[in-house]
């Protein structure tokens, strides 16, 4: 669906938003993840508690006047809508809504607005009710056309700005057509208490495209006072294509769970991905956990570039004195590049697909500990596969983040906004900041210190992926393998003739000699280690006097 479409049709840009920005379902339907190479199985998590959802809804009654009420239905531009109207006290009531502007027509069989009161920013609402909701729009020769339905829609305390976007989408006014422009004021949690959409369905058309849409259920359940947010978002399936194509865009997902969410400033995001980097997110010990659990069931995405299919994902976490520990898994996720896909791809396509590189997969785990009162960060399990031919297994432990954090701040030192730098001043001013600021970050970095790191990178040797890759450069450039190989050897061992203290020439002999192991015979394991005899600090690896030698630092290939 294109933008110009959706800028046009703003009560289907706000549900999509809605599921895309702030999404979140139960685990009904879902098939448990098999098992994978790295060891990493499905953590088996439980589906969302509907009766803790169901708490974010409840609605105290509130006092009014029906004198007050029709003012703000006045404010709101809802004074027109009379027929099938009740005022009584701060709740107004409609039955057979129909609502006219142009070529928008938007019919429900109920609305209700509970708790109409006066705030500073404008007219606001304890709760927004409306029952098989019917939105209807067609341009003069048909060429735009959006009919889609909604069995149910519920929003508890929408924000004055949400309300006032609301009346305009209901009431099928020019102006929410333009709304997803800014899609945020549609599907920001932050300005809502709770939504619940039931039985979302509809097609569309744009000239010479057209599609079909459904969602069968989004909750939101948002904490304001707390910064979390629990979401669950079940059955999603959209469809897009130009007519007569035999191939176009679609999204298929079972579903998603995301309890506990942090909603809170600097928050990875509520959608899909942002859920999913924030489970891999390097947080400090002093950091809120990004969620209590995601479960994100199958998702499939097919086009005329590209297909991508997952078989889920899921994370927790979990706080015991002081520690929280995060855990995560990606079950099998393949990304299939298909030969439309274009762009700087096109050329080596062929290459890539006869060496089994146009389909990758990925699926890992990891495993990470937060001690707020040692200030430690702990990773173990932490695996990935890539296409089953490359796997690292990396384990790591590192101290003082968090009074790097705190120094960082205690100093007033801040990260500047490039801005519009028009002047010579505001240049100086800016240069001056971040001077400072790298400033801060570089006495700070004094805090922070190595324990140990443990890292394996497994060649899989019945389906290398360095023997691939080689494969593709050598299509690529037109050179043998062998060169390929010579030039990478020659690279590394040069690297070390360009270091420019001691610590790097010795970081480059020891790395440098296990890498050109590595790449010169496909499907062996190369196993680094840092095993100090007591935690070393960041800083003892930089300026003139760096050494090596307390890091314990060794680098085999078998």
């Amino acid at each position: 669906m294109s933008a110009t479409f959706l800028s046009r049709q703003a009560l289907l840009g706000a549900a999509l938003s809605s599921v895309l920005l702030v999404g979140g379902c139960n685990n009904r339907g879902k098939s448990d993840a098999p098992e994978i190479t790295v060891a990493a199985d499905s953590l088996e998590l439980s589906g969302a508690d509907e009766r803790a959802l169901g708490e974010h809804f409840a609605v105290k009654p509130r006092g009014g006047s029906k004198a007050d009420t029709l003012a703000l239905l006045t404010e709101l531009q809802l004074d027109r809508m009379t027929d099938g109207r009740t005022v009584d006290g701060s709740t107004a009531r409609w039955t057979d809504w129909r609502a006219e502007d142009g070529d928008a027509v938007v019919t429900a069989d109920s609305v209700v607005l509970q708790g109409l009161h006066d705030t500073d920013a404008g007219p606001a609402a304890d709760q927004l009710l409306a029952k098989g909701l019917r939105f209807e729009s067609a341009d003069e020769d048909g060429a735009e056309t959006l009919d889609m339905t909604v069995d149910e829609l519920v929003i508890v305390e929408p924000s004055p700005s949400l309300l006032a976007d609301l009346a305009d989408i209901l009431a099928g006014r020019e102006e929410s057509r333009e709304l997803t422009e800014r899609p945020e004021a549609l599907a920001d949690a932050q300005n809502f208490r709770a939504l619940r959409l039931v039985g979302l369905d509809g097609t569309g058309r744009e000239d010479d495209q057209s599609g079909t849409f459904s969602i069968a259920q989004v909750v939101v359940g948002n904490d304001r006072e707390a910064g979390r947010a629990d979401l669950v978002v079940e059955s999603v399936d959209f469809n897009w294509s130009e007519d007569g194509a035999e191939d176009g865009f679609s999204l298929d997902m079972d579903g998603l769970t995301a309890l506990g969410v942090d909603t809170s400033a600097g928050s990875p995001g509520l959608g899909v991905g942002g859920l999913l980097s924030g489970a891999t997110q390097f947080m400090t010990p002093g950091a809120a956990a990004p969620y209590r659990q995601v479960d994100l069931g199958t998702l499939s995405v097919t086009s005329r570039g590209f297909d991508l299919a997952m078989s889920g994902f899921e994370a927790d976490s979990d706080t015991s004195g002081d520690v929280t520990t995060v855990r995560s898994v990606l079950s099998p996720m393949t990304l299939t590049l298909k030969e439309a896909f274009g762009g700087p791809v096109a050329p080596y396509f062929a290459a890539l697909q006869a060496n089994g590189l146009s389909d990758i997969s990925l699926k890992g785990s990891q495993t990470a500990a937060f001690d707020r009162k040692a200030d430690r960060v702990s990773v173990s399990d932490s695996q990935l596969e890539i296409d089953e031919g490359l796997r690292l297994d990396c384990d790591y432990a590192v101290r003082g983040l968090k009074a790097a954090e705190d120094a960082v701040a205690a100093s007033g030192a801040t990260l500047p906004e490039p801005g519009a730098l028009d002047t010579e001043a505001k240049v100086d001013a800016y240069l001056t900041q971040l001077g400072a600021y790298q400033e801060a970050r570089a006495e700070a970095s004094k805090l922070v210190k190595i324990e140990a790191l443990a890292c394996d990178v497994q060649d899989v040797a019945d389906n290398s992926l360095v023997t691939r890759g080689y494969a593709v450069a050598e299509a690529v450039t037109g050179k043998p393998v062998a060169v390929l190989k010579g030039g990478a050897k020659t690279m590394i061992a040069l690297s070390s003739l360009t270091a420019q203290n001691e610590f790097q020439r010795d970081l480059m002999d020891v790395v440098g000699t296990g890498l050109i192991d590595f790449i010169d015979n496909p499907g062996q394991t190369m196993r680094v280690r840092v095993a100090p005899e007591k935690p070393v600090s960041l800083t003892t690896l930089s300026g003139p006097d760096a050494s090596l030698k307390p890091l314990g630092l060794s680098v085999t290939v078998e």
